[in-house]
């Protein structure tokens, strides 16, 4: 695959089975049922388009419908197999929520069903009407209608959990917690050693650049030893940021160097331009990576000096937690592929264990830490842990969600008359 969607994709050889290309569906019917409750064909489509929708914004050449055909396993499971199951058992938990929200005894309440109809309102004013929004509607083969009622049991879905879990997780109990921990992250710390040189941002005369700030707000003049020029009508010399000028006896600009921030050249998305170091450079820092090693390994003290003395950026050896999931950090962005080898490695390495990753930004020595126990409520690492309880939410939910999976029945006649994902509008929208 060229990227990782992490979909859970369940009884896929029971659900294919069912999976026909036919003619148009039923409009308005079940295509399964739990008891007194069922989603309708209509919403299933909804759904098929959403996912098309996903996989669309992920690079995937989802208008081919030879994309669908393509076979991904050797039991000879396709694209559009795969991911149509997994749009089945997502309506099948749909489902399921629904008769649990019952049986829960919850009611929707006036404020969350207001929500779902003010995101209605802003829909039908996108469109231009009612009538417009059905017209887009229809190629997900829904409407006003079909597009409300997912919503309004989206908006159940997620009280139910609230009810179960709590709105943070805050009903889970911690030895759960403590469980999902151990079980899906890894903690260590890095000697990271970089590869490139930030480019340093220069004038006209060649000299480095000073500025008031890190977001180069303005140029950091020596007002004190510097002076101001004038031009042909006698006022100062101004800068492009309207700033009067001072320069030096030399007729460069005069920074101010003690005060002022280095500046570096930027991107048009404002990041840091990048150089490669020499061969020579990147030599001599393969000789300390082997170096930092052999003194390290094993040995916390000598690694946490090492990353304290010769560490660059994030590479000064706190405690980083990283989720353990494959593929699950180039799932979200390519360039962040080594955070995924990281992980493997760690699985592998001992309490205070030193290890290598390569990159393309430089070399990543990793020393294995301990896992701490509560580490993801501590404000320290919120942002390592910032899906903990919507990833430990969803598995718990979906584990609940199992018991009653054996009780859906699936209208076959129905599903094999729906159309097909490569059939179904790519809605990126709803």
């Amino acid at each position: 695959m060229k990227k990782t969607i992490k979909i859970i994709a369940l009884t896929l050889a029971v659900i294919i089975t069912v999976l026909t290309v036919a003619s148009c569906s039923s409009y308005g019917e079940n295509i399964m049922t739990l008891g007194d409750k069922g989603i309708s064909v209509n919403a299933y489509q909804l759904l098929l388009s959403r996912m098309k929708g996903t996989l669309y914004t992920y690079g995937y050449d989802v208008e081919n419908e030879r994309f669908w055909r393509t076979v991904i396993s050797s039991d000879g499971t396709t694209y559009g197999d795969y991911f149509t199951a997994s749009i089945v058992e997502q309506a099948s938990r749909y489902v399921i929520a629904d008769y649990l929200f019952d049986r829960n005894g919850l009611v929707l309440t006036k404020d969350r069903i207001d929500l779902v109809d003010k995101l209605m309102d802003a829909y039908v004013k996108k469109a231009g009407s009612k009538n417009a929004l059905n017209a887009k509607l229809k190629e997900f083969g829904a409407n006003y209608d079909v597009l409300r009622d997912l919503l309004l049991l989206e908006t159940k879905i997620d009280m139910l959990k609230d009810h179960i879990f709590g709105e943070e997780g805050e009903k889970i109990e911690k030895g759960v917690k403590e469980i999902y921990l151990k079980d899906n992250y890894a903690a260590f710390g890095q000697i990271f050693l970089a590869t490139y040189d930030y480019i340093i941002d220069t004038d006209e005369f060649g000299d480095q650049v000073y500025y008031t700030d890190e977001k180069h707000t303005a140029i950091a003049y020596d007002t004190v030893n510097g002076r101001e020029k004038l031009d042909e009508f006698g006022k100062p010399v101004k800068d492009i940021l309207g700033n009067t000028a001072y320069f030096n006896s030399e007729g460069k600009i005069a920074y101010d160097k003690e005060n002022g921030v280095l500046g570096y050249a930027t991107e048009e998305n404002g990041d840091k331009k990048i150089k490669k170091k020499s061969a020579e450079e990147i030599a001599e820092i393969e000789k300390n990576v082997e170096s930092y090693m052999q003194a390290t390994d094993g040995n916390i003290d000598a690694f946490l000096e090492h990353a304290e003395l010769y560490g660059e950026g994030d590479g000064d050896g706190k405690i980083t937690y990283l989720f353990s999931g494959t593929d699950y950090y180039a799932s979200m962005n390519e360039s962040l592929k080594y955070l995924d080898e990281i992980t493997e490695k760690l699985g592998d390495m001992g309490k205070h264990d030193v290890s290598v990753v390569r990159s393309e930004y430089g070399y990543h020595i990793i020393c294995k830490y301990d896992l701490e126990s509560g580490a993801y409520d501590m404000k320290e690492y919120e942002n390592d842990f910032s899906d903990f309880y919507v990833n430990l939410i969803a598995l718990l939910f979906d584990e609940e969600c199992k018991q009653y999976e054996s009780s859906v029945i699936i209208n076959e006649k129905v599903m094999n008359e729906a159309p097909t994902i490569a059939e179904i509008g790519t809605n990126i929208l709803y």
